[in-house]
């Protein structure tokens, strides 16, 4: 998919999404396609233990084409930036975003969309669209439940901008690093999951995506039961309870 911008590798548990559209990585209806397909395709693999998500050249990604917003393009052009969140959001693996400088639009949605993301102090992120005369749906529908309905408007309705660090502040990415550091500590992060049971994160993802869904009372409950049905057939679990007992290091086979 390289010709399409986007760059895909896998190596022992971890797949990195790399957006290569010099000279910002705008996102073209090309480019969200290959990238849903990209996510379900890697859905087969059962050892995968996490998504990595990059931009490559000066910037993560400035969003998607604005040409794209106009005329007949409108729709194609929203329904496949919709299938691309939806593809991130039911993705089975963890998801880790890494971001540097502008992430903007389309872009910013996806990063906020992933379970984790680390950006640099001083990336600039934000949903600019109200300033084009249009709405960024993902944001609207998504950045309340993340940071609030009052930072959420301050996004959306001025089309302000926030650095990386504020970003971190107002959760709308997990953490921010000096941009010299973003290398070692997406790394570190990566490395952290390469160690992981396959099959207990995928429970962990489908646990805590199926809760949001739910009143707290009623997500505990399902929660609950769900660890109950799944914890019994996972031959990880009983390996990572066992080994604990047996004080050793567990062996996972990713089932």
């Amino acid at each position: 998919m390289a010709d399409l911008g986007l760059r895909i590798s896998v190596d022992d548990g971890v797949a990195e999404l790399t957006l290569d559209r010099p000279p910002l990585n705008v996102l073209d209806m090309a480019l969200l396609h290959a990238f849903s397909d990209a996510i379900d395709d890697l859905g087969a693999q059962r050892d995968l233990r996490l998504v990595v998500i990059r931009g490559k050249g000066k910037a993560f990604s400035a969003g998607v084409d604005v040409g794209e917003h106009l005329g007949d393009d409108l729709a194609p052009m929203l329904e496949a930036f919709g299938r691309a969140a939806m593809r991130l959001l039911a993705s089975e693996t963890p998801t880790l975003a890494v971001g540097h400088g502008a992430i903007l639009g389309g872009a910013c949605e996806l990063v906020a969309l992933a379970d984790l993301a680390i950006v640099t102090d001083d990336a600039v992120l934000g949903t600019p669209e109200i300033r084009l005369g249009v709405v960024p749906p993902i944001a609207a529908a998504a950045f309340p439940r993340l940071v609030g309905l009052q930072q959420a408007a301050a996004l959306i309705l001025t089309g302000d901008t926030v650095s990386g660090a504020e970003a971190a502040r107002m959760g709308l990415v997990w953490r921010s690093v000096p941009a010299d550091r973003l290398e070692a500590e997406s790394r570190a992060v990566i490395e952290r999951f390469r160690g992981l049971s396959a099959s207990a994160l995928r429970l962990a993802r489908r646990t805590m995506r199926g809760a949001m869904r739910m009143p707290l009372h009623q997500a505990i409950s399902e929660a609950t039961d769900l660890q109950v049905r799944s914890i019994p057939e996972m031959a990880d679990a009983q390996e990572g309870l066992r080994s604990f007992l047996e004080k050793r290091a567990p062996v996972w086979s990713h089932r």
